[in-house]
């Protein structure tokens, strides 16, 4: 056991997390090095000063930014499958459990090759089959207009790419919502991201069109824009998690008034969910607008009593 190790883990065993052997390993190194007794006795002091400060407890702000992070995090935890089904889905544990003589792992090698060239073959020639896959064309520079006619629901998109060039479409076509997503996304004028969401609209049922405006609610610099995000997203606070969380948070932290005003009125439907309701409570008594703790007060006062 050297220095590098002992200081690596000197927390952990001032926690007390080590292993008993590794334990009694690091106690008969620190008892003949002057250097790593000085990093204990550093983290001892520090450990003292850090005991000395009161314990205060967490605002409910806090606490139900927190639950929507780990409900969002649990939401991308896969299930642990039988091992018979790592085997047969997971390369990396079949490789692990086999062992290959070499002329079957160039045989192995050989297939993959000449399946990946096939698949590359039939991409390029036949674009149906995945050449186009929805995805945006990396060519495309950026958005610079779209215009949506009222009339008949078509849409335009106007964008540069090495010579500018235009599809025009209904909204649910394919390569237009893909273009109509980028503009929402990536574009730096906010009149075209403003477009996006008019163009969206009424589309939200696809998750595509949802998850990137719930990004926009959280991340777009334009009120306007999170406004526009937020109205089209309603319908889904009660079915859909992370759009749930997105108004929450849009609640507690935006810094528009009619955005958070907005978002109150969208949770109205999921009022009694306890992250909606601690952050009434919370906005109730100390939020610094006076219509906010109004309406979060009319609105904890409409749930009913729980005995």
């Amino acid at each position: 056991m050297n220095c590098d190790w002992v200081q690596q883990n000197i927390a952990l065993y001032l926690y007390g997390e080590l292993a008993d052997d590794a334990r009694y390993e690091t106690e008969q190194h620190i008892a003949r090095c002057h250097a790593c007794a000085a990093e204990l006795a550093e983290q001892q002091e520090f450990q003292a000063q850090m005991n000395a400060l009161p314990v205060e407890e967490p605002s409910a702000n806090f606490l139900a930014a927190s639950r929507m992070r780990l409900q969002e995090a649990l939401e991308h935890v896969q299930p642990r499958r039988a091992w018979y089904q790592r085997l047969a889905f997971d390369p990396s544990a079949w490789l692990r459990q086999v062992r290959f003589s070499p002329a079957l792992a160039t045989a192995i090698f050989m297939v993959g090759f000449g399946g990946g060239l096939g698949a590359m073959y039939k991409t390029m020639h036949n674009p149906s089959q995945g050449g186009t896959d929805t995805r945006v064309d990396a060519a495309i520079g950026g958005i610079t207009s779209i215009e949506k006619d009222p009339a008949t629901n078509t849409v335009r998109v106007q964008y540069d790419r090495v010579l500018p060039g235009s599809v025009q479409g209904q909204a649910n076509d394919p390569k237009v919502q893909d273009l109509l997503l980028f503009a929402l996304k990536s574009n730096e004028n906010s009149g075209v991201r403003l477009n996006s969401v008019d163009a969206l609209a009424g589309k939200t049922d696809d998750p595509r069109v949802r998850e990137t405006l719930t990004y926009a609610l959280r991340y777009d610099s334009n009120p306007g824009v999170r406004l526009h995000s937020l109205d089209e997203l309603g319908a889904f606070v009660k079915d859909d998690i992370r759009v749930r969380n997105a108004v929450l948070e849009a609640l507690l932290n935006d810094s528009n008034p009619g955005v958070r005003s907005s978002a109150l009125h969208s949770l109205e439907p999921v009022k009694t969910d306890s992250s909606v309701r601690m952050a009434l409570q919370q906005l109730a008594k100390e939020d610094p607008s006076e219509y906010i703790r109004t309406e979060s007060s009319r609105v904890l006062a409409s749930m009913p009593t729980v005995y």
